[in-house]
This record gives C-alpha cells, structure tokens and sequence, in this order.
C-alpha cells in the first residue's frame, strides 16, 4: 500500500492512499483542534448541525436527497479523540465515476455537496434548529450513561487520565450546553474552518494528480491561516505512587470493574508497540485468551472479561462484569494472569491464536478505506508512517520473551468499579 502526503497550502495535508480494492472512492477532511474542556461540547454539536442544511439544500431531507442521486454516495461527520487531539471528520464516500451507468458526474456533485456544507451551512445560527441538537446530544449522553459497561470505561477514564485531555469525554457534558448559543456556535466553526489544521484523505484508485484536484475544488480560495497543535505523540507511562480506586454505588444488577495500567509501550513503529499488542491480546484479546478460559470460564468469576491497549494513551484496559461478592477473587485472579504473561508462561497455541487473530485484523483492514484512513491518520499524528504489511510482519517476528517484556512494562494506575453496594466492595479491598 504505497502512500503519498503532500503539504498544500493553508495547513492542509493531503494524504493519498491508492488502492484498486474498491468500487468507491473516499475524501476523509480532519479539522484538528486541542481536545479541550471548554469547547468538546460545542465541537460534538457540530455532528448534526452540519447535516441539517446547507447554500442550495437547505435541510436534512434535501442533502439527502441529493446524495441519493449521486448513486447513494454518503457525507458524515463525526468527532474522534486523538491523545492531545479532537478531530472533527467530515467524510465522503461515493462510487468511483467510472461506474455511473448513465453518465451522471458523482464526483463533481460530491465535491460540490463537500464544499457547500463545509463553506455554506445554513443551520449554524438558527436557535430552533441549535436546540433540536443541544436536545439529541442530551439523548446522545444519557443514553451513554444507561450502558454501564461504556460508563464504566468513561468514569475510569476521567480518573485515570485526570488534568489530561484523555480524561475528557469527546461526546461533551450535559451541564455545559445550555452556555451554547448560536453565535458563539458559528464563531467556534468559522474559527475552525480558519485555523484549525486539516488532514486530508483521498482512498481509491487515483493518481497524485486527482488528489490534488479533489483539494483544490474543496479549498481552492479559501483563506487559511492554521495555528499550532499541541504535540500529539505520546509519551511512555511510569509506576505509579499508589493505585487509585474509585467506587461508584448505584442500582445495577451486574457490577463493572475497570482497571487502567500505564505501559512503557506508545504507538510507534516498533517492537516494543507490537510486542505488548502480543502481550494484551493474549491476556484477553480474545476467546483463546488467558482471562476468558481462566478467570471466566474455568473459576466462572465474572459474565466477561477482556483486556483492551490504547498505544495512542500508552494505557492498557481491563473490564470485567461480575458480582460484587467477587472483587477482590476477580483482582487477585487477573493479577494472576498478568504475572503469567510477564513471566513468559505463554503456550505456542496461545501465542500462535494471538498473532492470527492480530494479523487478520491488520489485513482485513486493506478492505475498509475507513480503517485506511483511522490507521493513516493515527500514525500520522504520532509522527510517523508505517505500511500495515510491515506492521504485520513484525507481530509475525514477535517471541514469547519479547511478549513477556512487553508485559513487565505495565504499571497498575487506576480501579473503577461500579455497583449497588459500595460499602462491601471497600471492604473487600481492605
């Protein structure tokens, strides 16, 4: 998969990734601001404001509309959390002209559809239109809350990651959208659509010369003048002081632990990234995983239990469902796990299972110009660039010692757990 990044003028660049995989085409734009308290909120309406009118479609039904004449082409927008980091996603995919049966221009409408609602959105200050989505967002978030086990990752987040923009929630905070009026709205977007950065994206089968087309007819004469990030790559985690526990007692009929471990390993073109992947993939990556058949099936300690590693945090993830007469049983016997691994107590099935799955993942990925651009886009920021095949390749090198290092460099930080009796969950940690 050879890339090509190319820095235009007004703090765009252009990344393009060829590929005759697909009957589509994909123009992915990143609006990168500092993931902040004060603005997360407004930024996340900007999800839905932007889709509900723009300069000759100037409502939801008449932006769809249009897209469906354009053989069923889609325009999204969505927010991502990026370490340091909040991007704001405007997304097209749409299928390659060469396949319009009756001659319709896709490409031309897409790009003009693009650019009005990117330049052009008519719904921006409207008060009516701002409360519907102040409402849904309120929606959005509560029904956030309602899923205890994506709760419980948020809460340990806010945590884990407090004073750092990682303990932000991207979706935004409820208590905060009521301060949100209309003009403040358009000025946070004008300011964007000025300052902010912009990686951009092109996935098809196209030449340099295409993508560069495809920039110009969306900012050609736009005046920019961007402004610095924060830096985004991250840093390796240490040891703690002392692990943090946090309880949270409500009625729950099944209780939510989550656990955070800074590592040593960040997101970064080498083995110490690849081999803790290894690490984490057989602590609970998956069915074959040491926590599923030890600590779930074998002691049938909880309803699940998985393990999860965020190398754009330098953070791994443990979460569990169990009963809260199991905490301190579910901790010990995690922790046995996790010494296991990082005392090379790995078996060739368990490593061989790990790198399949690992490997599968990464290559199945070439299928989906979403995840090219996800993939592309994370290293990007972490300044750097590595091929998926070379990525592939080197969990293919990967030993049982490397995976067991890996796993020595991973520090307990953070316990949250969720359940309709704090006072016995404090007990059983005493």
């Amino acid at each position: 998969m050879k890339q090509t990044r190319i820095s235009l003028s007004g703090g765009v660049a252009l990344t393009l990734i060829p590929t005759d995989r697909f009957k589509t085409e994909c123009i992915s734009l990143h609006f990168l601001l500092p993931l902040e308290r004060e603005t997360v909120t407004a930024v996340s309406l900007l999800r839905g404001l932007l889709l509900r009118g723009c300069e000759g479609y100037p409502s939801f039904e008449k932006i769809s509309s249009r897209l469906d004449d354009l053989y069923g082409a889609e325009i999204t927008v969505e927010t991502k959390p990026l370490g340091s980091v909040l991007a704001l996603a405007v997304t097209a995919e749409y299928l390659a002209g060469r396949f319009s049966a009756d001659g319709t221009d896709i490409v031309g409408g897409v790009l003009d559809l693009f650019r009005r609602i990117l330049f052009s959105p008519v719904k921006l200050t409207d008060p009516a239109t701002l409360e519907s989505e102040k409402k849904h967002l309120a929606d959005e978030i509560a029904a956030g809350i309602n899923e205890k086990g994506a709760y419980a990752r948020r809460r340990l987040y806010a945590a884990m990651f407090e004073g750092e923009c990682a303990g932000i929630d991207p979706l935004g905070y409820r208590e905060d959208l009521d301060a949100i009026t209309p003009e403040r709205e358009e000025a946070l977007y004008r300011s964007l659509l000025v300052s902010a950065p912009v990686e951009m994206f092109v996935v098809g089968d196209l030449t340099e010369e295409t993508a560069k087309r495809y920039a110009d007819a969306l900012f050609g004469g736009a005046a920019r003048s961007p402004r610095a990030l924060p830096a985004a790559a991250p840093v390796p985690g240490k040891a703690p002081a002392a692990l943090r526990t946090v309880f949270e007692e409500e009625k729950v009929q099944q209780a939510r632990l989550a656990i955070g471990y800074r590592t040593r390993a960040v997101l970064a073109p080498d083995k110490a990234y690849t081999d803790f992947l290894l690490a984490c993939e057989i602590l609970g990556g998956a069915a074959s995983s040491k926590l599923f058949m030890h600590v779930r099936e074998e002691l049938n300690l909880c309803y699940y239990c998985s393990s999860d590693y965020r190398g754009s945090l330098a953070a791994m993830f443990i979460y569990a469902g169990i009963d809260t007469a199991n905490l301190k049983k579910t901790l010990d016997a995690v922790r046995r796990e996790i010494d296991a691994v990082a005392a090379g107590e790995i078996t060739d099935a368990e490593l061989t299972a790990a790198k399949k799955t690992l490997c599968s993942a990464v290559l199945s990925g070439l299928d989906s110009a979403r995840y090219l651009v996800a993939y592309t886009l994370s290293r990007a920021l972490a300044g750097f660039f590595e091929e998926p095949e070379a990525l592939v390749a080197r969990i293919g090198e990967a030993t049982k010692e490397d995976v067991a290092a890996a796993m020595r460099g991973a520090f307990p930080d953070t316990l949250y757990f969720l359940s309709d009796n704090k006072a016995l969950a404090e007990e059983a940690l005493r």
